[in-house]
């Protein structure tokens, strides 16, 4: 039986493989600067996964949080604070630093790190403080006795938001904005709403399943060889992505008792925040002592422990926050205990 508790340990599973294929794909867009073979264009196309893996993932996280947890804005909102704003603003001081040779001073400066404008993935954590506002403000609107009509609501959002409605306010892309992305991170509610009734058909219908395998294997193929660039928010990706994220979901799920990798609270968020930072540093002193890095991608063996060498590092730091955050933590806790403790005795 699919415990709730083996459930997330696969999510976990799912967002650390997410996690390494945003590594990948910012590693082979560097690469593609100076070398394009097959295995890079690839690794390009399929890392483009990773986003919307992660996306669905938040958004069955975000409803289990509601149900399981129901807390109020203070509890809900703290958490995110600590966790996902607070580093957010960190690595874009951290990227404005490293592309620009000097630390923000500027209204503008501050600003394009608000909204996520100094590094190439920070849109993503933008859009994902949009949708925690929006979540939980509609918690009780948007519910599973709706769910089933809302996300069609929610998916002629999307399609029409990119298509037609999008100007590019205040320079940001389409993927900086909420309704680029708000069929898919809901999509993982429905997922969380139904996921006994999904993983049981799936568990007891095994060819409907590898059908779904075959499909999702078959979709990535086409994305490798299309000549058409499809977008994380691209509407047929995100079907694709689903497929994947319902297989991958199985897949863990049915190893989660073998696989003994300890879940660490935002050691996957970190280690997307934060993995840019080595691309650029190495790369910069690369070009310090070589004066070109293009012998580097041309060599596939040096390619993969460049990359290899990228996501050590990232994993390293992001294992470093995890126990500085949930120290930071532990002492915000005790401190707000002691408060309420003095508070009570006066």
């Amino acid at each position: 039986m699919y415990t709730d508790s083996k459930i997330l340990k696969s999510l976990f599973y799912i967002q650390l493989f997410s996690s390494f294929l945003v590594v990948v794909g910012h590693f082979t867009a560097s690469a593609l600067s100076f070398t394009d073979p097959f295995w890079i264009v690839a690794l390009n196309q399929i890392s483009r996964y990773g986003t919307v893996l992660l996306t669905i993932a938040t958004g069955y996280l975000t409803a289990y949080s509601f149900e399981a947890k129901s807390p109020t804005a203070r509890e809900f909102f703290s958490g995110k604070l600590l966790y996902i704003f607070v580093p957010y603003l960190v690595s874009g001081v951290l990227y404005h630093y490293l592309l620009k040779k000097g630390m923000p001073h500027t209204a503008q400066d501050f600003t394009n790190i608000v909204l996520g404008k100094t590094g190439d993935h920070l849109y993503f954590v933008f859009m994902i403080c949009q949708y925690y506002v929006f979540a939980y403000l509609f918690r009780r609107v948007i519910t599973k006795r709706n769910i089933l009509y809302v996300i069609w609501i929610l998916l002629g959002i999307q399609y029409v938001y990119i298509n037609f409605i999008h100007q590019g306010w205040f320079g940001l892309s389409t993927r900086h904005m909420l309704p680029s992305w708000i069929f898919t991170l809901y999509m993982g509610h429905v997922l969380f709403w139904y996921r006994e009734s999904i993983l049981t058909f799936l568990r007891n219908n095994r060819s409907i399943l590898t059908l779904m395998t075959g499909v999702s294997t078959a979709a990535a193929l086409f994305f490798v060889v299309s000549n058409k660039l499809y977008v994380a928010v691209h509407l047929t990706f995100v079907f694709a992505t689903l497929l994947s994220f319902l297989v991958l979901m199985v897949f863990f799920l049915e190893r989660v008792d073998r696989l003994h990798i300890r879940f660490r609270k935002g050691l996957t968020y970190f280690i997307f925040l934060f993995h840019s930072a080595f691309l650029i540093m190495f790369k910069d002193y690369l070009f310090e002592k070589y004066g070109e890095v293009a012998w580097l991608f041309e060599n596939t063996w040096y390619s993969l422990l460049y990359l290899l060498l990228i996501i050590g590092c990232s994993c390293l730091l992001a294992l470093m926050l995890v126990w500085l955050v949930n120290k930071l933590e532990l002492i915000t806790k005790a401190m707000r205990q002691t408060r309420r403790q003095l508070h009570a005795s006066k």
